[in-house]
């Protein structure tokens, strides 16, 4: 029973960082979501496929703990753990971002290139702690939907990175492509 109670509140945690951090944008003028957004036919499609997906994955993390079997052997320990690491990692991407912070991208809400904190390490912590809340919500609860799901997420959450990578060659140029040089995509 703790670990369905602990699964949850990293779900909820995660979660709640995410609504918590768009609020606050909402509240200056800033859209976060800007999926499916894009003149483009086949970037907007991708886009809404990724934004139907992502959360109807949030709806089966929440579920979850409520009707899938725990995992009997200590992979439910490491899964929690990389729940909980989500957590953090994603809570600091999401701090170090500061206005920046956008799930997509269009040209209408320019924001800065964020090479600091965090994000000296890896380009993309916001999306590796996606990957991680689903990699430990799946070996939580190892069933072939949890499983698919974490892989589809990640299998999507990677093709946005790089349509994302695209656009930031184009709109800054020498200073994303030097960062990129020193920075990994994930970690």
């Amino acid at each position: 029973m703790m670990v369905r109670i602990a699964a949850f509140l990293g779900v909820s945690a995660f979660y709640l960082i995410y609504l918590g951090k768009a609020l606050m944008l909402k509240r200056q003028g800033i859209t976060v979501n800007l999926l499916g957004e894009k003149a483009n036919s086949s970037e907007k499609y991708f886009e809404i496929v990724l934004r139907i997906m992502t959360g109807i994955g949030g709806v089966i993390q929440f579920l979850a703990p409520f009707l899938f079997e725990v995992n009997g052997t200590g992979g439910r320990c490491f899964g929690l753990g990389l729940i909980f690491l989500s957590v953090m990692v994603f809570f600091i991407a999401v701090r170090a971002m500061g206005l920046n912070w956008r799930a997509g991208f269009n040209d209408a809400q320019r924001t800065e290139l964020v090479t600091t904190g965090i994000y000296r390490f890896s380009r993309n912590p916001a999306f590796v702690a996606f990957d991680l809340l689903y990699l430990g919500l799946a070996i939580v609860f190892p069933n072939i939907l949890m499983i698919l799901t974490a892989l589809l997420a990640i299998i999507l959450f990677d093709q946005q990175i790089r349509g994302e990578e695209k656009y930031l060659v184009t709109t800054f140029g020498e200073g994303y492509r030097r960062y990129r040089l020193k920075v990994r995509r994930y970690f």
